[in-house]
């Protein structure tokens, strides 16, 4: 009998995606100690960050068909009191349970590994939900024209236990596997043979808690996981906060500070060398440092609202506010595909 999850999903989602936001703005708050902050009300910060929300919604699917087949499905937001458009990530997340072992002769977490490793692994199960479906509906996503390939992840949580979640919560994060659905099958296909994640058939993801060893079973393949992925993401969000309060600014303003690029990736450091630690503070300015760089140099003081550089778009989505629509080829039930939006 399958163990019974301590935490689940909601939960998980609920938690995870306010940390990656709040995280992402979380070098914000050491402009406070810039000459930028002097230049504004002290109302303006908060009135911006309270701009700065999250929410998930699930996936709606209209009836009528088209003349040239399949089935259309809309993602809309009213963001009228907006200059910027939205973002939206399709996080498909899933609560494991812990195993001591696994029984498949070549796993990382066979009881023979034992004398080299813990064998304690956490289990995820996935495509396991709409009529076992789900892993080719967000396949399916990721491969639409309009959506960004990699905005389309499964999200791991490598915590089993409520005593272990309340331990963690505010750096749930850091125990995450982010896994883009593209790359399970890209290593799925690599195999020798070919392996397909079909519909119909449950697969398991297994990795160890501190997600240096995972594998994927139904058909057995060792998984290479990326722990970079995070703190791609994460740059990104961080870019995307600067956009945003080079429109609010210049929205109050009429202009940005001429010390703007420099206030910012100050600010920015600051944040690195406080919040992050050891190997993981190396990663965060090597993987995150160049790509805010590169992106603050495309700004200048004299710049209009009309002339902000967009963020980069990797692993989010640009909302605008027409919003998002696209074709299935089927009608599918896509009532257990969430997405967030920011």
């Amino acid at each position: 009998m399958a163990n019974k999850k301590e935490v689940n999903e909601k939960t998980f989602e609920l938690n995870i995606t306010n940390e990656l936001l709040n995280l992402s703005k979380s070098f914000l708050w050491y402009l406070d100690y810039s000459s930028l902050s002097h230049l504004f009300p002290r109302n303006y910060w908060q009135e911006f960050l309270k701009q700065n929300v999250l929410f998930a919604e699930g996936l709606t699917q209209e009836e009528e068909s088209s003349a040239t087949g399949g089935y259309d499905v809309s993602i809309n937001i009213k963001s009228s009191r907006k200059t910027y458009d939205n973002r939206l990530l399709f996080l498909q997340y899933k609560a494991g349970v812990n195993k001591t072992r696994c029984n498949h002769k070549d796993s990382h977490f066979n009881v023979s590994q034992k004398h080299i490793r813990d064998t304690n692994h956490v289990l995820f199960t996935f495509n396991d939900a709409a009529h076992k479906k789900q892993h080719s509906i967000l396949r399916g996503l990721a491969n639409t024209p309009s959506i960004q390939a990699e905005s389309v992840l499964y999200v791991f949580p490598r915590i089993t236990t409520k005593d272990d979640f309340n331990d963690k919560v505010g750096n749930l994060i850091e125990h995450t596997s982010f896994v883009p659905v593209l790359e399970l099958d890209k290593q799925a296909n690599a195999q020798s043979p070919s392996i397909a994640i079909n519909d119909g058939v449950v697969h398991k993801y297994r990795t160890s808690y501190d997600g240096e060893k995972s594998e994927v079973n139904f058909f057995f393949f060792f998984f290479k996981y990326k722990k970079t992925t995070y703190f791609k993401i994460l740059s990104e969000l961080i870019c995307v906060q600067i956009e945003r309060l080079a429109h609010f600014l210049i929205k109050k303003d009429g202009t940005l500070d001429r010390n703007f690029k420099d206030l910012v990736l100050n600010a920015f450091r600051d944040f690195i060398s406080e919040y992050f630690k050891g190997k993981d503070k190396e990663l965060a300015f090597i993987l995150i440092g160049p790509e805010v760089k590169n992106y603050l140099e495309y700004f200048d003081s004299k710049m209009s609202i009309e002339a902000i550089p967009i963020a980069p778009q990797k692993y989010s989505t640009v909302l605008t506010k027409d919003g998002l629509q696209f074709k299935t080829e089927e009608q599918i039930d896509m009532s257990s595909i969430n997405f967030q939006i920011f």
